[in-house]
């Protein structure tokens, strides 16, 4: 009986994850007959791609009746007593530990992005580092095309640029990148 437990708490917290989700199964629980997915989209105001992706995500909580209508199942309703039981046993006390557990929560692409920027910086200072030589090359042996002495200089400078503004990026990531997850990942 263990293992169902543990399946039944993974599923319906996975499909709960989303504010999205929630608010389906409290709308639904609102309406005795249920909702027809065309009513669903106009009251949550969704695209179908998203409908169909929540109501995917929702599959064992939620169902269609005999007329075509998504009801609550009996899991679906027993998720819907957990959401309730947390937010009436709310208190001062879990709104401090709400604060350092959101925090210890959030997924963050910094240090993925700070390894890429990092690996960018390096293979520019590579190519400065091959121009720069051939540049040397150039100087050094007679006969070299006047094009050359203009644009090994010029690329060397486009590089010499990139590497700047890769470091600037490096040293700004956190507050830009905050500003990113919260826009593109915390959204509904």
């Amino acid at each position: 009986m263990t293992k169902i437990n543990d399946e039944i708490e993974t599923v319906v917290f996975q499909a709960l994850s989303h504010p999205m989700r929630r608010t389906i199964i409290t709308i639904l629980d609102g309406n005795t007959k249920g909702l027809l997915y065309t009513e669903l989209i106009t009251e949550l105001n969704l695209s179908t791609g998203k409908m169909n992706y929540h109501i995917q995500q929702l599959e064992g909580l939620i169902e269609k009746n005999v007329e075509q209508r998504y009801v609550l199942t009996s899991l679906g309703k027993k998720a819907l007593n957990q959401l309730r039981q947390l937010k009436i046993e709310v208190t001062d006390e879990d709104a401090k530990y709400l604060k350092i557990a959101e925090k210890s929560q959030r997924t963050s692409l910094e240090p993925t992005l700070k390894s890429f920027i990092i690996i960018g910086i390096v293979a520019s200072l590579t190519v400065t580092f091959v121009l720069a030589s051939l540049a040397y090359i150039a100087l050094t042996e007679s006969g070299t095309p006047i094009i050359v002495y203009v644009l090994l200089p010029l690329l060397i400078a486009i590089d010499v640029a990139v590497i700047v503004t890769l470091i600037r990026a490096l040293r700004n990531t956190p507050v830009w990148l905050r500003r990113l997850e919260r826009k593109f990942l915390e959204t509904s």
